[in-house]
Parts: C-alpha cells; sequence; structure tokens
C-alpha cells in the first residue's frame, strides 16, 4: 500500500510542470516548518515573566512591625515566624561573632527547625519523637514519641502544641507543659504541612490535595476545601486568606473563614505541557505572595488576584522556602536557595537580582533572615552559612546543617543540625582578630574569647597585644560569661587548630526533597 501511495506521488509529481513543482516545495517546506515550530513550543520550557505593573505595597507585609527591644526576648511561635511566614526576625542584635552556648545531639534527623516560646524549644524529629529543651541551657524538659514519621514544625498557641505527621496521618494537640496528648485527629492523608493556628483554627493541608480547617478545642472538622495536588506546604495568612501551593503547580488563595477558593494559579511549567509542583512554604509580604517551585523558579504572585508579578529562574528546583525581608538599606528584598547551590537575594517588587552566592551545596530547606544576616542549610554539604544581606558576603558558617537553618528569641540564635540543635550569643571582641576552628565561621573559640578579653584588658590599661592593634576601642565579651561547653557550661571546648582563619567581626550592617 505504501508503495502504491509512493509511485501515485511521483506521477502526480512527473506530471507537473516546473512552476507548479517550485509551488509544492515551497507548501510542504512551511507545513514541516510548521509542525516543527509547533512540537518546540510544546516541549521547550516556557521563559520568565514580568508585569511591572502588578500592585505593590511598601506599607503591608515583612519588617513592618516594630522590633524587638534589645534586651527583651520574643516567641517563635511557628513556622516562618509571623503569619505571613516571612522567615523574618527584624534584630539588630543578633549577628555574628557569636559564641557558641550549648549543644544539644539527638539521634534522629530534625527535618524543620524548632519553634521558641517563653524560654524554651520545642521540635519534632524524623521519627516522630517530641522534644522539649530548655532555652537557657539546652537540658531536655520532655521527650515523648508520638509518631513514627514526621516533617515538620509545632505551632503555639496558649500553652498547646499544634502538629502534624506523616505516619500515621494525623493532627494532635499536645500540652507544652509535660507533652500531654490533649486530642488526635486521623486524616485522610498524610500531612507535613507546618500548622498555622489562629482565631480558634488550626490550617493544614495534606496528601489528598486537602487545605483543612480544624478546630483547636478537639479537632473537629470546620471545613475543607480540595486543591489541585498534595498540598505539602504550610499554608500563610494575611488579611482574611491563607495562601498554599499544591503539587499540581497551582497557588491557591482560600478564604480562611469558610474555605472559599478566591484564585488559582497555575505555575509556567517545565514544557511538554507538564506543570512544576510547589513544595515551598510561601511568604505574604507587600501585597505580594512569593514560593519556589519545582520548575526551577521563584514566583511573585499579586495577593489579591493572583496575576503572575514576576518569575525568576534559577539553575535547578526551588523547594526552599522564600524570606521576605525589608531592612534599612537593602529595601524590600526576597532571599530563597535552590538546588542548584546557590543562595539568591532578588528585589521583591521587580524580581531583578540583587545578587546570589554558593551555598556549598544544595539548598532545600527555607532561607531564613535573623536581623541582616540570611541564613540556609546545605542537605548535601551538611553545613549552615550566614551571608550578609546587603552584599551576600558570607560572615557566618558552621558545619552542621542540612534543611531548616535557625530561629532566634531575639536574644539567642537556635541552630537546627542534622540531628542537633546549638545555641549562640552574640559577643563583642573589639577589634581582636580572632582565630576561628576549621568549617566555621563568625563564632569565636573559648581559647580565643579568653584572648579577646585579656587584650581587652590590655587596651584599657594602654599596653599594646600581639593579639590585636593596640588602642582598639570596644570591650571583649560584652554579652557575658566565659567560655560554655557543648551542653550547657563545662568544659572549655577545642582549641583552634593551626591555619584557621583569623577573622575581624564583621561590619553592623523546607526542607528534604518531598519525595518519600
Amino acid at each position: 500500500m505504501l508503495r502504491s501511495r509512493m509511485n501515485r506521488i511521483l506521477t502526480i509529481w512527473r506530471g507537473m510542470t516546473n512552476g507548479e513543482r517550485v509551488v509544492a516545495a515551497a507548501v510542504a517546506l512551511a507545513l514541516a516548518i510548521t509542525v516543527v515550530a509547533g512540537a518546540y513550543a510544546l516541549l521547550k520550557r516556557p521563559g520568565d515573566v514580568s508585569n511591572p505593573d502588578v500592585a505593590f505595597s511598601l506599607e503591608e507585609g515583612a519588617g513592618k512591625e516594630r522590633r524587638p527591644k534589645p534586651r527583651k526576648t520574643v516567641n517563635w511561635t511557628r513556622f516562618g515566624y509571623d503569619l505571613g511566614r516571612s522567615k523574618f526576625l527584624d534584630t539588630p542584635r543578633i549577628r555574628p561573632p557569636f559564641r557558641k552556648l550549648w549543644k544539644w545531639q539527638g539521634e534522629e534527623l530534625i527535618e524543620f527547625p524548632p519553634i521558641v516560646v517563653d524560654g524554651r524549644l520545642y521540635f519534632i524529629d524524623n521519627d516522630g519523637v517530641y522534644v522539649a529543651l530548655d532555652a537557657s541551657s539546652g537540658k531536655v524538659l520532655w521527650r515523648k514519641r508520638l509518631a513514627s514519621l514526621n516533617a515538620s514544625s509545632p505551632a503555639y498557641f496558649k500553652g498547646v502544641l499544634y502538629s502534624v505527621s506523616l505516619a500515621p496521618a494525623q493532627a494532635l494537640a499536645v500540652r507544652a507543659r509535660d507533652g500531654k496528648v490533649l486530642w488526635r485527629k486521623p486524616l485522610a492523608a498524610r500531612s507535613e504541612s507546618s500548622p498555622l493556628v489562629l482565631s480558634g483554627r488550626m490550617y493544614i493541608g495534606n496528601e489528598a490535595g486537602q487545605l483543612l480547617a480544624l478546630d483547636i478545642d478537639d479537632g473537629s472538622t470546620a471545613w475543607e476545601t480540595t486543591l489541585g495536588g498534595s498540598v505539602k506546604a504550610g499554608p500563610a495568612f494575611a488579611d482574611g486568606t491563607l495562601y498554599v501551593g499544591d503539587y499540581g503547580g497551582r497557588m491557591n488563595a482560600v478564604r480562611a473563614r469558610d474555605g472559599k477558593l478566591l484564585w488559582q494559579t497555575s505555575d509556567l511549567g517545565t514544557g511538554i505541557g507538564g506543570s512544576g509542583r510547589f513544595y515551598s512554604t510561601p511568604a505574604v509580604a507587600f501585597g505580594r505572595v512569593y514560593a519556589g517551585n519545582a520548575d526551577n523558579r521563584v514566583y511573585s504572585f499579586d495577593a489579591e488576584t493572583g496575576e503572575i508579578a514576576w518569575s525568576f529562574s534559577t539553575g535547578d528546583y526551588v523547594y526552599s522556602g522564600v524570606a521576605a525581608a525589608d531592612t534599612r538599606g537593602t529595601g524590600p528584598t526576597v532571599y530563597f536557595g535552590s538546588h542548584d547551590r546557590n543562595v539568591y537575594a532578588v528585589d521583591a517588587k521587580t524580581g531583578e537580582e540583587k545578587w546570589s552566592e554558593g551555598a556549598g551545596g544544595q539548598v532545600s530547606g527555607p532561607a531564613t533572615v535573623v536581623g541582616d544576616v540570611v541564613y540556609a542549610s546545605t542537605f548535601s554539604g551538611n553545613a549552615t552559612i550566614g551571608l550578609d544581606l546587603g552584599s551576600g558576603r558570607r560572615v557566618f558558617s558552621y558545619d552542621d546543617g542540612e534543611y531548616g537553618p535557625v530561629v532566634s528569641d531575639a536574644q539567642v540564635l537556635y541552630l537546627t543540625g542534622g540531628a542537633s540543635v546549638v545555641a549562640f550569643e552574640p559577643i563583642d571582641v573589639g577589634s581582636f582578630r580572632y582565630e576561628t576552628n576549621k568549617g566555621q565561621k563568625g563564632i569565636v573559640p573559648p581559647a580565643q574569647q579568653r584572648k579577646a578579653k585579656r587584650a581587652a584588658r590590655e587596651r584599657a590599661r594602654g599596653v599594646g597585644s600581639g593579639d590585636g592593634p593596640a588602642g582598639a576601642g570596644g570591650s571583649a565579651g560584652a554579652a557575658g560569661g566565659g567560655p560554655q561547653g557543648d551542653r550547657g557550661g563545662g568544659g572549655a571546648g577545642p582549641e583552634p587548630g593551626k591555619g584557621g582563619a583569623r577573622e575581624r567581626p564583621p561590619p553592623g550592617g523546607q526542607g528534604r526533597e518531598p519525595e518519600r
């Protein structure tokens, strides 16, 4: 049959004039180009978008709350810090250099960071073990296994911890004082959506694609709304609306009062008609919603309409939760990490890159801004870094970390390692050129703290010191106290190794791969 058709085509071709053959060839070529172009358009990854006319408000969002008073602690009661999940604590006190106060070492991965409330740290490890630590010493206050698989942070409200687990699929209310379970509610599917507690309700998502509102008194369902795919992220809140992405590649706005879907916007996708997926917990600030996507982009949506204001491409997945901050000297900026091994600072209004800096490994967990430093952890590099907001210059590094980097109570920085929690307190060493331990930056070892204090005393007496410039101002160890051990005191800690870096104090200025 094929040979017969070919012979017929050849017969027609031989019967044409030269002019007719030219026209037929041109038509065939145009048809081939159209087919190829159509296939390319279908297969290729869509380009980024920029809509500069989308609304932007400097009066809304991150950085607009009053700064904590210098000597006062604050409570970090939920994943992302505030209701909009900005992941930004505006405090002038918390910045390198630090001294280590204590280290608590666990056995299992702590995938999501602790919360800090009234002098206590609360967190859940991957094995579903709930832990309460004394924030001043790192001492375990209580420890209970209430699930078998967890990948989320609890939320605190009026003496109760509200949480979810992957296995079993459940929501829980646990008394913060002693870990007593107040109620459990089975869920239709697993959940790793860090809860948001507000106005008597607990808001969570699950892998059945549901966004749920549960009554905090007994766990009963107030409403449930089905979205376009698994809901892994924690919802963020602003002006009566919940915002959360799903694994169908859509960002959703849902009315908190009754669960009504207000808008739903698809990502740009990966080409071949495919969509990405939102694992990143969004940040709501400046009248926008910011979230990373597995199509290698970060998006900025109009919070009221869902229109895409801009998208920004990186070289790999962006599972990282986005941090949004407006600080003196930097202006409204969003910060995030990528699997492409970089941390980015991007103009929150326009989507223009301000800087990018190598992280030393893939970043999957959230970027977190405390003071004028953005922190990120590398799960393939097992380290935590801190970058200056204005320049991207590395001012801090610690040789442990995987997903959730840091939280703070405005007095102490609490860093989450793979299976550990470490407390760091700011220390004033003046102009003393301290030497760091290998794999660390912005952390003053105990022996160097003693030298800094000695140098300060000598400067005060007008005596030169070989450890730092004579006559330099500032008092070493102004943050108080001498060297502390890894577990709430005791032991001077390791001496710095030979060849360690010498430093001056710098000038003032979500989680694992979700395929389980």
